[in-house]
C-alpha cells in the first residue's frame, strides 16, 4: 500500500477537524436545545405545584 503524502494527510486532517467541529456544535445546539425545554417543563411543574399548595386549603 502507498504511503500518502503530507500533503494529502494534511488535508484528511483539515477535514475531519472540520467535520468533527460542525458534529460537536450540532450536538451542543441539541443539548442545549433540549436542557432549555426541560427548563421550562420544571419551572411549568414547579409553578403548578405552588399555586396548587396556594389554591388548596
Amino acid at each position: 500500500m502507498k504511503e500518502p503524502s503530507p500533503e494529502q494527510k494534511q488535508a484528511a486532517f483539515v477535514a475531519f477537524r472540520e467535520e468533527l467541529d460542525q458534529e460537536v456544535e450540532h450536538g451542543i445546539e441539541h443539548h442545549e436545545a433540549s436542557m432549555t425545554k426541560m427548563g421550562f417543563m420544571f419551572l411549568g411543574i414547579f409553578i403548578g405545584v405552588i399555586a396548587l399548595a396556594a389554591l388548596l386549603p
